[in-house]
């Protein structure tokens, strides 16, 4: 296979895996207080729960488009509901409730995504 094509992939898994964690970071810390050694204690287990469905596929050694760009689609949108239901005009007293589940729809979608793309990359190679 062309390096080329390697790199540039490379280069856009890493990319996105960077914007969702500087992202993720955004959110949690505007969302916490950081000024409380308690939330320093417990923002760093909700930030790994929260970055991991996206992490994972991204670091797997399964090297398809179809899971890179369903993996950026499933963070820019995950970004989304973050920002929206934490910071948007229509927060309750339960919209920090997305932090733990959000993850779980994120895991379901991954899940597929690594399927797919292993199914795809099989035939590919046969």
């Amino acid at each position: 296979m062309n390096r080329a094509p390697d790199k540039l992939h490379r280069i856009v898994r890493w990319s996105v895996l960077a914007a969702y964690v500087a992202g993720v970071g955004s959110i949690v810390f505007r969302a916490g207080n950081p000024t409380e050694s308690f939330w320093r204690l417990s923002a760093l287990p909700f930030s790994l729960w929260m970055i991991a469905p996206i992490a994972v596929p991204l670091l797997l050694r399964i090297r398809h488009w179809l899971l890179t760009g369903g993996v950026a689609a499933m963070a820019v949108y995950g970004l989304y509901v973050y920002e929206r239901d934490m910071f948007g005009p229509d927060v309750r007293s339960t919209s920090g409730l997305i932090l733990i589940f959000l993850p779980i729809y994120q895991w379901v979608g991954t899940a597929v995504l690594i399927v797919v793309a292993a199914v795809m990359s099989r035939r590919k190679s046969h």
